[in-house]
């Protein structure tokens, strides 16, 4: 019988065991702040879900919730880390791009109202998909509106610039 160490067939180490379980841990701690509409999405079993159901439903008292969330790291053991890690990422970075267009089409439309021709063609430059004729049309109605239209077609014009950038 052959008694030497195998470098491949080597035990991790207690000590990465015990990382791993932290880390397993932390995304179930991670998962528990999540909706139950994102939890659906993600690629864990059903059982897992219902324990974070349960953890969010339970007290703080007399540690029910640590036992919950180390139950929690023990069914994480049977999920692959990564992918739930990487499915989490893309819904998070969906989520900031959904922020982030609104923002930009906000942003250009309060220019372009203040601005006009000269920043009707800077936002033709970059977003080549708008029409000039109904930029144009949409500020000069607003120039010609009284206060009360101007809210109206201030409206227009943003609901327009959302639906060609965001497309």
């Amino acid at each position: 019988m052959n008694f030497e160490t195998n470098p491949d067939l080597e035990q991790p180490s207690k000590t990465r065991l015990k990382q791993e379980a932290t880390e397993l841990q932390e995304l179930g701690r991670r998962l528990t702040s999540c909706s139950p509409a994102v939890l659906q999405v993600l690629p864990i079993s059903d059982v897992l879900i219902s324990a974070i159901a349960e953890f969010n439903r339970l007290p703080n008292s007399h540690g029910a919730r640590r036992r919950q969330l180390q139950f929690i790291g023990k069914l994480m053991r049977e999920v692959d880390y990564d992918a739930v890690v990487d499915a989490l990422q893309d819904l998070e970075n969906r989520h900031l791009k959904k922020q982030k267009k609104p923002a930009a089409a906000k942003l250009l439309c309060d220019r372009i109202l203040e601005l006009g021709d000269a920043e009707i063609n800077t936002a033709l430059k970059q977003y080549p998909q708008l029409e000039r004729q109904t930029l144009r049309q949409l500020y000069l109605e607003y120039q010609r509106a009284d206060e009360a239209g101007r809210g109206r077609f201030g409206g227009k014009l943003l609901k327009y610039l959302q639906q060609q950038i965001d497309s």
